[in-house]
């Protein structure tokens, strides 16, 4: 009961580091190209960071210690894990191409 609650709670925190991150690294940069800043500086990384704690902080808050993303034996992981990681890699494609969009429409290339 307790480690499920830890589970969860660590599932928040991601959250809030993933809103934070990208409220401050994905927002502020376009926010800076709407005010028409003439250099504008980001990171790629952000891309990734940003849908791995949003993700992965769903899956612990909603399935707390329940959620076996990985085969501790084997140190591989589950379908499920599987499963996430794609989700993962669909949300940075799409998350870095809405970004590009989005600085393309204020006329940076």
């Amino acid at each position: 009961m307790l480690q499920d609650l830890k589970t969860r709670l660590g599932g928040l925190a991601a959250l809030a580091v993933g809103v934070a991150l990208g409220w401050y690294f994905v927002l502020g940069p376009l926010d800076e190209a709407r005010r028409g800043v003439p250099e504008i500086n980001y990171s790629l990384k952000i891309f990734l960071i940003v849908p791995l704690c949003l993700i992965f902080g769903a899956a612990f808050l909603v399935m707390g210690s329940r959620l076996s993303y990985r085969d501790e034996e084997r140190k591989t992981l589950t379908l499920t894990g599987w499963i996430l990681f794609g989700l993962i890699a669909l949300a940075t494609a799409a998350g870095f191409w809405w970004f590009k969009e989005q600085f393309s429409a204020f006329g940076y290339m």
